[in-house]
This record gives structure tokens, C-alpha cells and sequence, in this order.
């Protein structure tokens, strides 16, 4: 039988309240909710990304600003638009993108991020708090922000009834953005967590044996059914093109639906990212009026 952990309908759940906390928002702060999010066209596909973000967050209410930078800003420049964002009293979120213009490789986004407008937990701070916590009360009672997409990775896993503690858990991939931050999520609700990375030997025999396997490598499909055990939890967070340009994600879902309970791409994880965003972008306009 099928188990397919679908998170169109927990993602719908979530902004079905945000429009009401959007409006109580603005009547209390005299203005919408505000996000700014900041692009570069040569970024082709994180340009797209935001753009679908930011419509999303004006159908709930949110005003959402892009700023498109030059294809060669200088450091200067970019510092000082950072600036004059951080001191904006009207703008309370921040999305920043990645990968930045090459001219920004040697610049160290993550001092830089402030952490009340960290709304995807990118920054210095707020990563740091996160790396701070040992228990999921502790993440909870966290005055920053973590990353969007671990953080939907956790509500989808909660949604589906799925127990982490104890839980032998494989990550794939140990990006600053996802595995490394979603493995520290992991450990907090008690899981036992592996991380798996291009440098691991013996993937397979690494994974074969885990109750749960999430997958953020970027490899479509290379997940197959041989190399997991019947009954697994399979959490797919890739987000690829096949050489026949189809979207998919990193796990051979329609080979593997059969025997392991499986989220979808599209329609699992990423639905449940835009909307925790959605919801961190009202979280840092309510903190306002604390």
C-alpha cells in the first residue's frame, strides 16, 4: 500500500490563518507586513524562487518588495543597501538568496544579516542560537529564526505521525542551509541522526539500515529502492531537473511509493517551506509589537 507524505494540505492549514494575523498586523502597526527580498537576475533560479515567494506572500496579505542588485555590485554598495534595509523600521523580513553575485564571493553575508529580519535563519546569530539548543523546547523558545526548508522538514515529519525519538535518521547533504541545521533539528527531538556527504563511503550500507532517510544531495533520483530497506521513511528535499527536464527530486519515488512511505516532489516538502516562511515573516512583524 502507498504512503505518500503529501504537504499540500498541511502547507494550506498553515496559510488558511495567516490573511487574519496579516490584518491584525496592520492594525495595530498602522502597515502591511513587509518583506524585502533581495536578487540578482544571473541567479536564474533563485530569482524565480523569490519572485513565487514574494506572490505568495502578497495573497496573504504581506507587502513584498524585490531589490534587484547589479550583475558586479561593489562590497560598499551592497553594505550600505544592507543598511539602509536594517534601519527601515517598516521592513520586517529579509530574504537574501544564494549563490550572491561573484563580485560578493569574499563577503561574509552571514555577520551581516540582522537577526530580527532573519526570517529563513541565514545569519550568524541566529544560526548560532539554533546550534545552541539540545532539546525541541528549546528551538521553540528560540527569539530568532531558523531555516525554512529543515524547519518544514519537521512539521511534515509531525504532521504524518512520525516518531523521531530514538529514530536512526540519515541526512543527505551537509549544506549550511539544510542538512546541517536539520540534522541539529533532528537531534533535539531525540533522534539519532547520520549525516551522509559526498566524501561517505558506502552510501548504501550507511543508509540500508535507517528508519529514516531524508535526502537534500541535488542527485535526481538517485535513490533507489534497492538501496533502502522495505518500510523506511524517505523525506525527498531535492529539487532537480532530469535529463529529460523533468522536476523531480533526489529519490526514484514511483520505483520506491510501493515499499517506504514517501514525500513527493513537487507537493511534499516545498509547499511547507513557503508557507513556514510566510508564517516567520508575521512572527518578525508581531515581535514589533511586543
Amino acid at each position: 500500500m502507498e504512503i505518500i507524505l503529501e504537504g499540500k494540505t498541511l502547507a494550506a492549514a498553515i496559510k488558511e490563518k495567516l490573511p487574519a494575523r496579516a490584518r491584525e498586523v496592520a492594525s495595530a502597526l498602522g502597515r502591511a507586513p513587509r518583506l524585502v527580498g533581495i536578487s540578482w537576475q544571473g541567479d536564474y533560479a533563485g530569482h524565480l524562487y523569490l519572485n513565487k515567494e514574494a506572490a505568495a506572500a502578497r495573497k496573504a496579505g504581506i507587502r513584498a518588495d524585490i531589490v534587484l542588485v547589479d550583475e558586479s555590485p561593489s562590497e560598499k554598495d551592497f553594505k550600505t543597501l544592507l543598511s539602509k534595509i536594517y534601519e527601515d523600521d517598516s521592513v520586517d523580513a529579509l530574504l537574501i538568496p544564494r549563490p550572491l553575485p561573484p563580485a560578493l564571493n569574499g563577503l561574509d553575508i552571514s555577520v551581516l544579516i540582522n537577526p530580527k529580519q532573519d526570517i529563513d535563519g541565514a545569519g550568524l546569530i541566529s544560526m548560532g542560537r539554533l546550534f545552541m539548543c539540545k532539546t525541541w523546547a528549546d528551538v521553540e523558545a528560540l527569539n530568532t529564526f531558523v531555516p525554512c526548508c529543515p524547519l518544514a522538514v519537521m512539521r511534515l515529519l509531525e504532521y504524518h505521525g512520525v516518531n523521531l525519538r530514538g529514530a536512526k535518521t540519515a541526512v543527505i547533504g551537509r549544506s549550511n542551509t539544510v542538512g546541517g541545521p536539520l540534522a541539529k533539528m533532528l537531534m533535539c527531538k531525540d533522534a539519532t541522526v547520520t549525516v551522509c556527504h559526498t566524501k561517505t563511503a558506502d552510501l548504501k550500507d550507511v543508509i540500508y539500515n535507517q528508519d529514516i532517510v531524508i535526502s537534500a544531495a541535488g542527485r535526481a533520483r538517485f535513490i533507489k529502492k534497492d538501496m533502502v530497506k522495505k518500510g523506511t521513511i524517505l523525506i525527498d528535499v531535492g529539487t532537480n531537473q532530469d535529463e529529460a527536464g523533468v522536476f523531480c527530486g533526489d529519490i526514484d519515488f514511483e520505483n520506491i511509493k510501493q515499499s517506504c512511505a514517501v514525500s513527493p516532489v513537487p507537493g511534499g516538502v516545498g509547499p511547507v517551506t513557503v508557507a513556514c516562511l510566510l508564517e516567520n515573516i508575521l512572527s518578525a512583524a508581531e515581535r514589533k509589537l511586543k
